[in-house]
């Protein structure tokens, strides 16, 4: 069946958060997609905690791999209440861990439950731009960090088969609970992905603002996958006079590499371009690590 994930906002002050079902992770993952929507929507009126929460938390111990306060009230706005309990197997683990499992069951029922999906379409007109807004930053202030969403998402577009140009969106990868991520990569990543930041932003108080906040560190933020940019770098920038995929108007290659069982990325390579009645064909060719063709 495959890991299902939540999409959470919530303000623990108030205890209102707002969940929805968001499937497998590599189906509600885009800009194009109402779950994102309604987070964009939420972070842009103001600051909540933002966990992209998966149900494989309640197996195999990995809810014991939860300690603050924070994430265990995150983990109680999605996790049903058995489930919880199931999964701390209390006749045989420590108390400690069966600690973790009360403290999230207990909060479970406290939660104002609230939804923002009428609102989130007016907001972006969703009518017409079936997309959220990439203008401004997404700021970490747990960690004073920052996402610039315009460059975010002009180096994250890519092509899906019915032709349309969309992204993966950054809110999704950087607070999931583990595992999704990699299903949306799973054919691999530009050189220019930052995919180790997945997961990284799990839980944290976030929001998008129009200006930098004083203090605050912008980061390199790129999610992409391997074959949906290069479709999208053939149809924009073509290829040089070598046949060679472009990445960039200024003439650079593109180049990207597959991931391996683990997410660990695996020799990268630069791609030539052969045409024909049945369409294109992407032809890999290996780097070295000084950017070299090998032969």
């Amino acid at each position: 069946m495959g890991q299902i994930f939540y999409s959470c906002a919530y303000d623990i002050d108030t205890k209102t958060c707002c969940v929805i079902d968001a499937d497998k992770f590599n189906a509600n993952c885009y800009a194009h997609n109402s779950t994102v929507c309604s987070m964009h929507y939420l972070l842009r009126q103001k600051p909540y905690r933002i966990m992209w929460g998966g149900n494989y938390v309640t197996i195999d111990d990995i809810i014991a791999n939860y300690s603050s306060e924070e994430d265990l009230l995150g983990l109680s706005t999605y996790l049903n209440y058995n489930d919880v309990f199931e999964s701390s197997y209390e006749d045989s683990h420590s108390k400690s861990y069966y600690d973790i499992a009360k403290f999230i069951g207990n909060n479970i029922v406290l939660w104002n439950h609230i939804s923002v999906w009428d609102e989130a379409k007016k907001y972006f007109n969703w009518d017409k731009t079936r997309s959220v807004s990439y203008n401004g930053y997404l700021v970490n202030h747990t960690k004073k960090l920052a996402v610039d969403l315009e460059d975010y998402f002009m180096r994250s577009l890519f092509l899906i088969p019915n032709g349309e140009i969309t992204a993966i969106d950054a809110l999704p990868v950087l607070t999931e609970t583990g595992g999704g991520t990699q299903m949306a990569l799973i054919e691999g990543v530009t050189v220019d992905s930052t995919e180790e930041l997945a997961g990284t932003w799990c839980g944290d108080l976030l929001q998008i603002v129009e200006a930098l906040p004083e203090g605050y560190e912008i980061i390199d933020c790129c999610f992409t996958d391997i074959w949906g940019r290069a479709e999208y770098c053939y149809r924009i920038f073509g290829v040089d006079e070598q046949g060679r995929l472009l990445r960039d108007k200024n003439g650079n290659l593109y180049s990207a590499a597959r991931l391996n069982g683990y997410g660990k990325r695996g020799p990268a390579s630069q791609f030539t371009i052969e045409t024909s009645d049945d369409g294109i064909l992407f032809k890999s060719v290996r780097v070295d690590t000084k950017g070299d063709t090998c032969s």
